[in-house]
């Protein structure tokens, strides 16, 4: 994970979200200065740019920014808020404590935050094994959820347990959100066609809707349907206009105007949210809520962080895992404490933002006045907004992730990770979410522990015209081929590189590696005088490795082959002291860089260059 400050300064606010020049020169000529971040900086960024905020210059452009991407973060966090088996305005109720949570202490001064389809299927997925069939204990449950997931954050924050997010592949993560995904839209047709969509998996689900074609809603299903057009025809020829707001204003004019016999969202009540009460959960279901606030937190961390990593492309901030985690503890625990859903950072919602012009974090400050504003005063407006048509706004919204392409573009790369993704993805369709989310975990730890174990490794031979030593042939698990071609082998010697830290889990992988190179060096014409260790990859060394190397000597020796290492990192060459292993070798068989050790055995110095 990167680290450093949350903001790295904010001296250049107004070239924020511009690019320094190549040639890492500024504009006035000088080479930028990295600097340390400050303790106010890493704990309350706020404290920095609120303090040399330009209301006179940057206020404007923030406000209009926020109108903007209220246009589409209302109509959204509505339809998310169905999607997580609550009451419209749940979704509503969740920004604006969010939103200011993560502008007071987020290191992103862009990304904006909100509810979002993967955390509020999640959300679903947790209350619906707790909550009763009834819309206020669904509502208590899925707010205490928010609030276990921001306790995990700040937890896992405070102990600078950022690393954690690692734990799950890339492959696995997309496919677990394009299954998602479309597990959504799925789940979707039945508002979008006007009836129930039943229960079980996707598949099912899918069935159950086809299976009442005869009694579909056909008002439902234009109006639905219609809609899903307007957005996507406005998103792509006339971008500048709030597509799903438009199609909320229009069908809303539609309802009013002739009243057409379809079901409408639940009226949203007028007023702002009040802090929740959660008397009735029962001390296991707090359990059970904050495990699933820890799957909540890693499905919503994954998206945020993919988010803030995209948008500090532009703004130039370098973004740290522990004060993220703490700053989305902050804004879970502000949705929570309102009533709200889970919510996690937006793509879409930032790079409205950019395109907006918004310069600051002042922009969600304003955002969250706006959606309070709108509850206050114009939530008797939304009387009329079509079901049909929340359910087109989250397709279109969910449209994208549905996408497989970026989990087969793992194909080609990595045939297992792909096998993987598919897996979770099959079980997220199939089954559930949490299912899969943990057997998507547990197998990401698997493959990673297979890594490790099989890390791989490589035959050195040295180059003519230089000297230099590189890859004749490489190994790695189950896949081996030819290095570079110009690269020649020493006679006497065979120098075997292992690709890794020598650890437990891979020492068997190190040892057994070696003696299969001088089997095949025996059954291709004879063995060598010396077996060279480059042992450049292998920075870290454990008492097994140095026992796995002791172990290669000895079988070494039995045939004759001495045994020698090169380029050995400091702190490795004090625990194979400490183990005896230099002991056994000899100090003279312990060489700084393999040109040496290969100079020392042949007696013929290598031409000039590097190794």
């Amino acid at each position: 994970m990167p680290g450093g400050p949350g903001r790295g300064g904010i001296q250049g606010m107004t070239t924020e979200t511009k690019p320094q020049p190549r040639g890492g020169r500024n504009s006035s000529g000088s080479s930028p200065k990295p600097t340390a971040p400050s303790t106010l900086q890493q704990w309350f960024p706020a404290g920095v740019w609120l303090r040399e905020y330009k209301w006179g210059k940057f206020t404007a452009p923030d406000l209009i920014a926020a109108v903007s991407i209220a246009a589409l973060l209302i109509p959204e966090s509505m339809g998310y808020a169905t999607v997580a088996g609550v009451p419209a305005q749940i979704g509503l109720y969740a920004t604006p404590l969010a939103l200011i949570g993560y502008a007071l202490f987020g290191g992103s001064r862009l990304l904006m935050f909100g509810a979002a389809g993967s955390v509020a299927a999640v959300s679903a997925s947790v209350v619906s094994g707790l909550a009763h069939p009834n819309t206020s204990q669904a509502i208590e449950f899925t707010a205490a959820l928010a609030l276990t997931t921001g306790v995990v954050f700040l937890v896992a924050g405070l102990a600078r347990m950022g690393w954690i997010s690692n734990f799950m592949s890339k492959a696995v993560m997309a496919g677990f959100i394009t299954a998602m995904a479309i597990s959504i839209i799925v789940g979707q047709l039945g508002k979008l066609t006007g009836v129930h969509a039943g229960t079980g998996d996707t598949f099912k689900k899918l069935g159950h809707v086809l299976s009442q074609i005869g009694s579909w809603n056909w008002t439902a299903v234009a109006l639905g349907v219609g809609s899903l057009v307007l957005i996507f025809a406005i998103q792509r020829y006339a971008p500048k206009i709030p597509a799903a707001l438009t199609a909320v204003v229009i069908t809303s004019a539609i309802v009013a105007i002739w009243s057409p016999n379809i079901k409408l969202v639940a009226k949203i009540p007028t007023g702002l949210p009040h802090l929740v009460h959660l008397g009735g959960i029962s001390s296991s279901d707090w359990v059970t809520l904050l495990v699933g606030g820890a799957v909540v937190a890693l499905v919503g961390f994954s998206e945020g962080w993919g988010a803030g990593q995209t948008v500090s492309k532009k703004t130039h901030d370098p973004l740290n895992a522990n004060q993220e985690f703490r700053a989305y503890g902050v804004a879970e625990l502000g949705a929570g404490l309102l009533g709200g859903m889970v919510c996690t950072g937006s793509l879409s919602k930032s790079s409205v933002a950019i395109s907006a012009g918004a310069k600051t974090q002042m922009t969600s400050i304003f955002l969250a006045l706006i959606v309070l504003l709108v509850l206050l005063v114009l939530a008797p407006a939304l009387q009329w907004l079509p079901e049909t048509v929340l359910a087109a706004v989250v397709i279109n919204a969910m449209s994208g992730s549905a996408n497989p392409a970026k989990l087969m573009r793992i194909w080609p790369i990595d045939r297992v990770d792909f096998a993987l993704g598919l897996i979770t993805g099959i079980i997220v369709l199939a089954w559930n979410l949490l299912p899969a989310m943990l057997t998507g975990i547990a197998l990401s730890v698997l493959y990673l522990i297979y890594k490790t174990s099989f890390p791989g490794g490589a035959v050195l031979g040295r180059m003519p015209a230089t000297g230099d030593f590189e890859t004749i042939t490489w190994k790695l698990g189950r896949r081996e081929g030819p290095g570079n071609p110009k690269a020649r082998p020493v006679p006497g010697v065979i120098i075997y590189r292992f690709n890794s830290p020598l650890l437990f889990s891979n020492s068997e992988a190190f040892k057994d590696g070696g003696e299969q190179i001088l089997i095949e060096a025996a059954n291709n014409g004879g063995l060598p005088k010396t077996l060279v260790i480059d042992c450049e990859e292998m920075f870290e060394v454990d008492t097994t490795g140095a026992a796995a190397v002791t172990s290669l000597l000895d079988y070494a020796q039995r045939y004759g082959v001495d045994l020698a290492l090169a380029r050995v990192h400091s702190d490795a060459r004090e625990i194979l002291k400490d183990a005896g292993v230099i002991g056994e070798l000899g100090e003279d068989h312990i060489y700084d860089t393999v040109r040496d050790a290969v100079d020392a055995v042949t007696k013929e110095p290598a031409s000039t260059g590097g190794g």
